[in-house]
C-alpha cells in the first residue's frame, strides 16, 4: 500500500440477478455482460439494446430545448446576411471544441466567424468587459458565447449597449437570474424542456448546428445535395464530450458513440496531427485516449498560456500547419505534467501531514500554477477518496467531488467568501482571496458533513464489478466487454477481481509495475500497475495476489495481447 494513500475495503457490485439472467436470455449475451448492463441502470430488454446499439435517431427534437429555435433563427438570419459573428469560447477542452464546432459549421456556409478564448492566466474565466469593448469596436454584430456566459450579466448588458447580440451556450448551473441575452441555451434552465440535463456545452451546440441547418433548410437556402453534412463534425463532440466528464450516457453516450467513429477516420487535420505526438492508433481511439492523451494536450495551451493553438489546430485544414501546432501542444503538455508532478508531490505532503483524513481535501499555496489545480485534484480525489479543493496562485482554484456530494451546492453555501465560482455537481471552479481560506475550510467542512448525499462511511470502499479468473479472459471475453464502450463518467470501465500467483515483476519506464501472473494466456496474463513502482519491494513471485483490474488491448510492435491494467492489488486473504 502506497504511503497516505487510502486502504480500501473490496467490495462486489451489487445487482439484482434474476434482472441480469433476464436481459442474457433477451439479447443472447453472456451473464457477466448482463450483470454489468444492470449496473449500469439497465433495467429492461429495451434499454438495454438502446444502450448497446445506439442510434441517431435517439436523440431527442433539438427544439425542446429552450429559446433553441429563437438562437437557430437569429444565427441562420447572421449567415443569410454575411454578419460579423464571433465566438467567445472558453479555454478548456470543452470551449475550444465548441468554438471549432460552431467555426467549422459557418464556414461550410462561407461564413468565417472570429473566435476569442481568453488567456486563463490575464483574463480568468468567462466574458470580461474589456474583451467585450475589443470585440465591440472590431464590429462583432453577433456574439456567441460557448461554454460560459451563464453569470455573465453585467458584461453582455454591456455588449446590448455596445450593439451586439448575445447567444449564450452554456451547461453549467444557472443563476437565479439570466442574463439578459438574446437567446440562452441551457438545459439546465428550471423551465427547459430538453430531456437531457448533462450535456456538455459542446452538446449544447450540436444541438444548435441541427436546429440551424433546419431553419436554413426550410428557407430554400440549400441546393439539391449541398446541404452539409454536419455528422463529420461530430469528433469534435466527441472530444469535448469526454474530456468535460459529462455522464457518458443517454444524448452523451449516442454522441460520443458516433463521434468516437468520426475520430478513427482521422479525416481532420488537427486530429491526424495530435494522435502523431499522441501516439495514438486512429483505428483503435477511444474515450480513454481522448481523456488521458488527445484531451490533455488541448487544455494544456489554455491552462499554462494561449488556448487559441486548440481551436488553430482544430480548424485548420493543412496537415503540415496541423503537425507544427500539435507539436507546440504537446511540449506544452509536457511541461504542464512537470509543474502537475511538482504540485501533486507537495499537495500529498501537505494531506499526509494532516494525520487524520478530512471530510473533504481543501489545500491552498499561492505558488502553485492555477492551470494543474483541477488535475491535481483529480488525482487527490482518486488516492484519498475525498472532494478535493485546491488554490493557486492569484486565490484561483478548482474543485472535484467524490463520495457522492454535490460540489456545486456544497461550494455555493460556502460563497460568502469567495470572490467568483461556477460549475456542477461534479466539478468545480472558484477565486477566493487567501486571507478567507481557512474560514471558507471550515464553512465547507462542516456543510460537506451535513451533505445528506456525502458518504459518511470512515472506511473507503473500491467496488469492482465481478470476478474474473485469468483462465477465463480471451479474446471473446473481451470482445464481449468491450460492447458497453464508451466508457467514462456515468459509464465506468468494467473492474473486475482478478485472484492470481504472480510470477515476475519488475518496475518499468516512470515507476510503474509491470507483472506477470502464472496463469492464463501466452505463459501468463501480463499486467500493468501505474505509477506503482513501490509496491515492488513488497511483492515477491509465488505469491498469491487480489488484483483490481480492467481488461485491455496491448499492441507491442504490431502485436496484439490482452493485459491487466492494475487499479489495486493485495496479497489474498488466503495466503
Amino acid at each position: 500500500m502506497a504511503k497516505g494513500a487510502v486502504e480500501r475495503r473490496w467490495q462486489k457490485a451489487e445487482v439484482d440477478e434474476a434482472q441480469a439472467q433476464a436481459l442474457s436470455g433477451a439479447l443472447a449475451i453472456q451473464a457477466r455482460t448482463a450483470r454489468l448492463l444492470v449496473a449500469r441502470g439497465m433495467r429492461d430488454a429495451e434499454s438495454a439494446r438502446r444502450y448497446l446499439d445506439p442510434q441517431l435517431s435517439h436523440l431527442p427534437d433539438p427544439f425542446t430545448m429552450k429559446h433553441l429555435l429563437r438562437a437557430a433563427t437569429r444565427l441562420a438570419d447572421a449567415i443569410e446576411r454575411k454578419e460579423a459573428i464571433t465566438l467567445y469560447g472558453d479555454y478548456d477542452v470543452d470551449g475550444v471544441t465548441s468554438s471549432s464546432l460552431l467555426a467549422s459549421f459557418l464556414k461550410m456556409h462561407g461564413v468565417e466567424a472570429g473566435v476569442y478564448i481568453p488567456k486563463r492566466l490575464v483574463e480568468g474565466y468567462g466574458l470580461n468587459q474589456e474583451a467585450v469593448e475589443h470585440l465591440a469596436s472590431t464590429g462583432t454584430r453577433l456574439l456567441i458565447t460557448l461554454d460560459c456566459g451563464i453569470t455573465a450579466s453585467e458584461e453582455i448588458a454591456r455588449a446590448n449597449s455596445r450593439g451586439m447580440e448575445v447567444i449564450v451556450v452554456d451547461h453549467h448551473r444557472c443563476p437565479p437570474a439570466l442574463p439578459p441575452a438574446y437567446a440562452t441555451l441551457n438545459p439546465q434552465q428550471d423551465d427547459c424542456g430538453y430531456p437531457e440535463k448533462v450535456l456538455a456545452a459542446v452538446g449544447v451546440t450540436f444541438n444548435l448546428i441541427i436546429g440551424v441547418r433546419k431553419v436554413l433548410r426550410e428557407r430554400g437556402a440549400y441546393a439539391q445535395g449541398q446541404e452539409p453534412q454536419i455528422r463529420r463534425l461530430l469528433d469534435l463532440v466527441a472530444l469535448g464530450t469526454i474530456a468535460d466528464m459529462v455522464p457518458l450516457t443517454g444524448v452523451n453516450r449516442v454522441l460520443v458513440h458516433f463521434g468516437l467513429l468520426e475520430l478513427r477516420h482521422a479525416q481532420r487535420p488537427g486530429v491526424r496531427a495530435l494522435m502523431e505526438v499522441s501516439k495514438v492508433k486512429p483505428a483503435r481511439a477511444d474515450s480513454g485516449d481522448v481523456g488521458f492523451k488527445l484531451g490533455p494536450r488541448i487544455n494544456a495551451a489554455g491552462r499554462l498560456s494561449d488556448a487559441t493553438v486548440g481551436v488553430r489546430l482544430l480548424l485548420t485544414e493543412d496537415l503540415a500547419e496541423a503537425r507544427k501546432l500539435a507539436e507546440t501542444l504537446d511540449a506544452a503538455n509536457g511541461n504542464r505534467q512537470r509543474i502537475e508532478a511538482e504540485v501533486f508531490d507537495a499537495a500529498k505532503k501537505k494531506v499526509d501531514a494532516l494525520g487524520t483524513l478530512p471530510a473533504a481535501i481543501i489545500l491552498a499555496d499561492p505558488e502553485w500554477h492555477p492551470g494543474v489545480v483541477g488535475i491535481v485534484c483529480t488525482k487527490l480525489v482518486e488516492r484519498y477518496d475525498r472532494p478535493a479543493i485546491l488554490i493557486g496562485e492569484g486565490g484561483r482554484g478548482s474543485a472535484r467531488t467524490a463520495k457522492g456530494l454535490h460540489l456545486y451546492d456544497a461550494i455555493n453555501d460556502c460563497a460568502e467568501f469567495l470572490t467568483k465560482f461556477g460549475g456542477h455537481r461534479a466539478a468545480a471552479g472558484l477565486r477566493i482571496p487567501f486571507a478567507k481560506v481557512q474560514d471558507f475550510t471550515q464553512a465547507l467542512l462542516a456543510r460537506v458533513l451535513r451533505d445528506p448525499e456525502y458518504g459518511h462511511e470512515t472506511e473507503s470502499t473500491l467496488v469492482y464489478d465481478d470476478e474474473l479468473r485469468p483462465e477465463e479472459i480471451d479474446q471473446a471475453c473481451f470482445a464481449e466487454i468491450m460492447k458497453l464502450e464508451p466508457f467514462g463518467n456515468g459509464n465506468p470501465e468494467p473492474l473486475f477481481k482478478v485472484p492470481a500467483q504472480l510470477r515476475s515483476l519488475r518496475v518499468v519506464g516512470l515507476d510503474h509495475l509491470k507483472l506477470r501472473l502464472m496463469q492464463g494466456q501466452n505463459g501468463g496474463l501480463a499486467g500493468i500497475a501505474f505509477k506503482k513502482g513501490e509496491l515492488a519491494n513488497e511483492l515477491t513471485p509465488g505469491q498469491s495476489l487480489e488484483l483490481a483490474a480492467h481488461l485491455e488491448l496491448n499492441d507491442f510492435s504490431g502485436v496484439e495481447t490482452l493485459e491487466l491494467r492494475v487499479r489495486e492489488l493485495r496479497p489474498s486473504p488466503a495466503s
